[in-house]
């Protein structure tokens, strides 16, 4: 996934059965950049599966997007995990929908601080986290 994408913008996701550990649906031919589109076959994998956790690369190396967290719920996934191209690896679940305006209004608060990009994105995180139904962490060698 991370070779796949080297040097670009683009994002490649698989979703993996939890039951059976295979994968059961990929897009890794994306034609935006940073955003992953849902082909009909994944949509209608994503609607007949329970129990999918789903696994994607961030060439920004960004953490997970709200539209992630947003995803995450919308599809009953049971944990996203984003893997960046400087190594950094996060997992996330969402029990509720979180408003894209309230966690960009709060990435500003955090810009506004003096923040980079990155930091800001990860510091609005913790703070959705302490006040919505939604966990994120950073995988590092502690969780091991």
């Amino acid at each position: 996934m991370l070779n796949h994408r080297s040097g670009t913008l683009y994002e490649d996701m698989y979703w993996i059965d939890l039951d059976n550990l295979k994968i059961v649906a990929e897009e890794t031919n994306a034609l935006i950049e940073k955003e992953i589109v849902y082909s009909d076959a994944t949509k209608k994998v994503v609607e007949n599966s329970n129990g999918l956790v789903t696994i994607h690369s961030h060439p920004n190396s960004f953490p997970p997007s709200i539209s992630d967290i947003n995803s995450n719920f919308t599809n009953g996934y049971l944990i996203g995990i984003v893997v960046c191209h400087d190594g950094r690896i996060y997992m996330y679940k969402a029990m509720e929908n979180i408003s894209v305006d309230y966690y960009n209004l709060t990435v500003v608060e955090y810009l506004k601080q003096g923040y980079n990009e990155d930091e800001a994105q990860v510091l609005a995180l913790q703070e959705i986290k302490g006040k919505f139904s939604i966990q994120f962490k950073e995988v590092t060698d502690d969780d091991m």
